[in-house]
């Protein structure tokens, strides 16, 4: 007995044209403005993985994209990375929901379509940094001084 409804297309693919392009990035190393991992209180230090993590994270070419969220974003991630580490891998599932929103994989990227090129590839590439990244201590202690 067939099955109800249409039959299959003999084109399967997508018709609904993307709504945003591709986002070309210069495939150097992020030297810009970008935020320290916070202060851990008493004599505890960040953990030697999530401090590599972060390095790593922060020097991505596509940073330059980055506005203060994004950099909080990956701020919040960094404490899981922190937990995942301290053995607590009950965080990897959103461990790896958060690094596929912040691009850390080339999987990732695709996805984010976001695409790394060299400046002389012809390729219009984005090689400024579109957003200054806010400094965090001023806000920080006037939500301590106004808390108090």
């Amino acid at each position: 007995m067939p099955l109800a409804g249409r039959s299959p297309s003999a084109n399967p693919r997508n018709r609904n044209a993307k709504t945003y392009d591709w986002t070309t990035v210069e495939a150097t190393a992020y030297d810009g403005p970008s935020p320290e991992l916070p202060a851990k209180g008493g004599r505890q230090r960040w953990h030697r993985e999530t401090r590599a993590w972060w390095e790593a994270v922060r020097r991505m070419p596509h940073c330059r994209l980055w506005t203060d969220t994004d950099w909080r974003f990956a701020m919040e991630t960094a404490v899981l990375v922190e937990a995942f580490w301290r053995d607590s891998p009950s965080v990897a599932a959103e461990l790896r929901l958060r690094s596929a929103k912040l691009g850390l994989t080339h999987e990732d990227r695709l996805k984010l379509r976001i695409r790394y090129a060299a400046p002389d590839d012809g390729d219009q590439v984005l090689t400024q940094t579109p957003a200054a990244v806010a400094r965090l201590d001023e806000r920080r202690k006037r939500l301590v001084d106004g808390a108090s």
